[in-house]
């Protein structure tokens, strides 16, 4: 009896061992995840530069003024990014729900209406401005890019 005691609690240890010690290392940190999210798209973003400078002949002119560009709109985004994220917390709150709540979420919506007229203003100051960098026929290119890209 001793024995099997003795064999169980070895592996209770062991089964402890090997169950939460990878856990306790998994790397949890929600900001190493956003780091990574910022890498990523600062990469795509890059991608997307270079994609267009080929496709549409940019010059490096026009791509200096798209990077900054760019670099305003994200700085626009980032001051109502937590209003976003706090958008979507509570979408999320009302799908796990077990029955739709559509009140609260026609409720939700209009609270928000001046989160989402603020993305769509920084969204059209930036397409109004890559009409005045890009010359016509770069216009036309992208046009018909993204034609191809829009679902039918």
């Amino acid at each position: 009896m001793k024995i099997i005691l003795k064999n169980m609690a070895i592996a209770t240890s062991l089964f402890s061992v090997l169950v939460f010690i990878p856990i306790s290392f998994a790397g949890n940190d929600s900001s190493t995840h956003q780091s990574n999210y910022e890498k990523n798209y600062q990469q795509m973003s890059e991608k997307k530069l270079v994609k267009l400078t080929r496709k549409l002949g940019l010059s490096a002119s026009q791509q200096a003024e798209i990077k900054t560009l760019k670099g305003k709109e994200i700085a626009q985004i980032q001051t109502i990014k937590p209003a976003i994220k706090a958008f979507r917390e509570q979408v999320k709150s009302l799908m796990s729900a077990e029955s739709f709540d559509e009140q609260a979420f026609v409720q939700l919506q209009e609270n928000n209406q001046d989160v989402f007229s603020t993305m769509a203003l920084i969204k059209a100051k930036r397409r109004f401005a890559m009409k005045n960098i890009l010359t016509e026929e770069q216009l036309e290119k992208l046009s018909s890019m993204n034609y191809k890209r829009s679902p039918r």
